[in-house]
């Protein structure tokens, strides 16, 4: 089978859990299109060199330093629908010239088509907005039951990642629960001892990702005892010195460093962005200090309910003072990850059974 994969461009998160699927498609001797463009298309480059690739443009969602993250959004709901409609009419033509059997689209709402069988992942079935809920689900709704099935990267059960995010699947959607997806396989024991006191996982849009950035470096002037490694999450960017010589900042690592960086770490801080939940539940809870986007309502309630379950502390940007926040995790104590049926290989089985 030849199946269309585009993920969306908001963060990195989106591209980054389609790797586990992409791999395993391989392994299932499928023929893997992907449609990305500019980050998106770098990023997923460097796990698949080989594969052919479409220049797909993305919603292209910009923030501002003024505004919310929610506010600037909704200006840009006239381009969102835009995008959708263009997206739809641009994944019929490319599944006739490319000779497409399936489509994947992660969170991309106009990659439907009724002549092959179409999916989409998502975690945002029931939104979780300051105002206008409901209204914002139903127009989700309204897209997502266009798709053959909804893979639902989350457990079913209670012990879940994404609360009400994903539970209740809405009436009207097949959804399927698969499993949390990480490009990270399961925890190793890299240290005996832990190498730093403090990792910062830098992510998500800018203005926001660089301000985070630069009030943790202001902030960790004055805590030189805090010896503290900054992953900036920037493809291609070069590696500066930061000045203080208990912190180590690097723009872009491995699968294997990262992975190497959160198990030698005491705590980490970072976005409680969904993707990133997913990698720290598939490597390993750490001491989890969580600082969610100015503005975005999902990661405000990822947050909370992270700190709910007792496996990290969530603060607001404004007003955040580090050696508060890291004195309060550190009284965390060890809490396993949560652990459930990940099932995703099945559920691919059973619809490229189908499909076929």
């Amino acid at each position: 089978m030849r199946i269309f994969v585009s993920p969306l461009d908001w963060g990195l998160g989106h591209a980054a859990r389609c790797i586990p699927l992409i791999r395993y498609l391989l392994e299932k001797k499928a023929e893997i299109v992907i449609g990305a463009e500019g980050a998106h298309l770098t990023f997923l480059k460097e796990y698949f060199p080989h594969l052919e690739y479409i220049e797909f443009p993305g919603y292209r969602i910009s923030y501002s330093s003024l505004f919310s993250a929610g506010i600037k959004v909704l200006s840009q709901v006239p381009q969102l629908v835009s995008a959708i409609k263009n997206e739809h009419v641009l994944v019929a033509q490319i599944i006739k010239e490319k000779k497409i059997d399936a489509v994947i689209s992660d969170n991309r709402y106009g990659l439907w088509n009724r002549n092959v069988p179409c999916v989409i992942i998502t975690h945002q079935l029931n939104i979780q907005a300051a105002a206008g809920s409901s209204f914002l689900s139903w127009i989700i709704y309204s897209y997502i039951k266009h798709f053959r099935e909804c893979w639902i990267p989350d457990y079913e059960g209670e012990e879940n990642l994404s609360g009400v995010l994903s539970h209740p699947v809405p009436k009207g959607i097949n959804g399927k629960y698969i499993g949390p997806l990480s490009r990270f396989g399961s925890p190793k024991d890299y240290y005996k001892k832990d190498k730093y006191d403090l990792l910062v996982i830098l992510s998500g849009p800018e203005p926001q990702r660089t301000k985070l950035e630069q009030l943790v470096l202001s902030q960790l002037k004055d805590l030189p005892h805090i010896k503290t490694v900054i992953l900036q999450g920037l493809l291609g960017a070069k590696r500066k010195d930061t000045g203080l010589p208990h912190v180590e900042m690097i723009p872009h690592v491995s699968d294997e460093e990262f992975h190497e960086k959160v198990m030698g770490s005491n705590i980490v801080l970072s976005r409680p962005g969904y993707s990133t939940l997913m990698d720290l539940s598939a490597i390993g809870w750490k001491k989890s200090i969580l600082i969610p986007t100015p503005g975005q309502t999902e990661q405000e309630y990822l947050g909370k309910l992270v700190q709910e379950k007792g496996i990290g502390i969530s603060y607001p940007q404004k007003n955040f003072i580090l050696n508060k926040a890291i004195q309060q995790a550190g009284k965390l104590k060890p809490i396993q990850a949560i652990h459930g049926n990940s099932n995703y290989k099945k559920v691919v089985d059973d619809w490229l059974s189908q499909s076929h």
